[in-house]
């Protein structure tokens, strides 16, 4: 048995709706088709009236098999050979999640954690006989994804949805960053958890404003510029982290043989939401052969070993011939930036500071002035020469973070300085003070980030 229990350091006061949006998203999931472990209990209360746990919990059943970022079995050689085809099989069951399409905007839950007399699917949606039992009991209710309740964005009253509109969506995430600022702006010594300062705070407000520009224009640019306008902007589910760390082959047995393979199961759906369709494919990580981890040797040195355990020529799952609507959203002029908008921008402008936001701001508006033809004069205002700035700014940062990772590798421990085991914690000590030098003399002028109490992606 495995439990999950959400941490209220990175969801604040959304630990409740957590819980209960998972396991609702859990059972919709199977309806679809998905292989999913099987909630033994879950409990959403902090209340002890309620809950004699005292925190928000769930228990699943533990699942014999195989993460695909931990190797099969030296012996399988069978099994390592039908892998191959399972690709193709994830990418399938990723489109399978998509095909419901919602009538709101948040997140899944059953009807009795949020009550709402709005049906779940859009009214067009036929529902299969078989599947009415279930899709009956779920509702459409606020984003429990932990972006929206981390800490300076916790507040219970804030606006987290359901909306009907991507508009809305957008504006509610604009005024929560706002209040973010506001937040900061009281507390300054919160900024050391951070990438901001206080100056910065002022260009976040900025970039927000351009945001609250673009919000009333982003669906008529993705209707207008592609082949599928409906689709596209159809509210769809998608498991978030489709990679080798969410992907499970079961155990091997006589009954399932190699053809478990085929059957993978999808964990950890944690930070599911429903959003348009446009906004929600991408490419799982689990076909990013390239991708690679540090990992500690039997020397105590660190040596790079694959993520995944899938052959390096395996095959790329061809989207092209997927079927016309993912081969468009494939080719789709700004998916990737709307995308990263909603996902790790805007929520996310103080915590990291507002460089990739104005950068990729500055994208949009170059690529719609680009196609301007189809999409009409660009909504977002820039002043003459801002978005050279943004691009040199960019360019800043991504050195920074280059010479991060590269002192992240040397150390063996993650870009925020997290250290997986106290003996390795100590057994670094000397090292940092080494590497403290060597990083006045690479990076001259810049703060060395490895402190206590510095920034974390997951804490602000």
């Amino acid at each position: 048995m495995i439990a999950r229990i959400p941490c209220s350091r990175i969801f604040g006061s959304g630990t409740s709706w957590s819980v209960a949006s998972q396991v609702a998203t859990m059972a919709m999931a199977e309806a679809t088709g998905i292989n999913v472990p099987r909630v033994l209990a879950w409990n959403k209360h902090h209340n002890p009236t309620q809950n004699p746990v005292c925190s928000p919990y769930i228990l699943m059943e533990d699942i014999k098999g195989t993460l695909l970022d931990h190797p099969l079995p030296g012996d399988d050689h069978e099994r390592s050979r039908a892998i191959m085809r399972l690709p193709d099989k994830v990418v399938e069951d990723m489109i399978k999640q998509m095909v419901p399409a919602f009538s709101q905007l948040g997140s899944i839950y059953f009807e009795e954690d949020f009550p709402s007399s709005r049906p779940l699917l859009a009214p067009d949606q036929e529902v299969p006989e078989e599947l009415r039992p279930v899709m009956e009991k779920l509702r459409i209710g606020p984003m429990a994804e932990m972006v929206w309740w981390r800490p300076f964005h916790d507040e219970p009253h804030l606006d987290r949805g359901p909306w009907d509109t991507l508009e809305e969506c957008i504006r509610a995430a604009v005024l929560i960053e706002r209040r973010a600022v506001e937040r900061h702006r009281a507390d300054p010594s919160s900024l050391t958890y951070t990438r901001s300062t206080l100056k910065n705070l002022d260009i976040v407000e900025r970039l927000l404003d351009k945001v609250d520009a673009l919000a009333p224009h982003m669906q008529g640019a993705i209707e207008k510029g592609s082949a599928f306008p409906k689709r596209f902007m159809q509210n769809v589910f998608v498991h978030p982290q489709i990679n080798a760390m969410n992907v499970l082959v079961p155990a091997r047995t006589p009954e399932n043989a190699v053809e478990g393979m085929l059957r993978p199961v999808m964990i950890d759906w944690e930070r599911t939401v429903v959003l348009p369709y446009v906004l929600q494919f991408y490419h799982p990580g689990l076909m990013i052969w390239e991708s690679w981890l540090p990992k500690r040797n039997e020397t105590g040195g660190w040596t790079f070993v694959k993520e995944s355990n899938v052959p390096e020529d395996g095959p790329w799952p061809d989207y092209d011939n997927m079927g016309p609507e993912i081969r468009e959203v494939n080719q789709f002029n700004m998916q990737f930036e709307f995308r990263r908008l909603l996902f790790f921008l805007i929520l996310r402008a103080c915590a990291d500071g507002p460089t990739r936001l104005w950068w990729t701001l500055a994208e949009i508006k170059k690529k719609w002035d680009k196609d301007k033809d189809i999409y009409g004069p660009c909504p977002i205002p820039f002043e003459p020469g801002e978005m050279e700035e943004a691009q040199r700014a960019m360019e800043e940062v991504d050195d920074y973070e280059d010479l991060l990772e590269s002192l992240a590798i040397s150390l063996g421990v993650g870009v925020d300085g997290y250290v997986a085991k106290q003996e390795y914690y100590e057994d670094l000590l000397p090292d940092l003070e080494d590497a403290k030098k060597d990083w006045e003399k690479d990076a001259p002028g810049r703060p060395f980030p490895f402190h206590e109490g510095g920034w974390a992606p997951f804490f602000y």
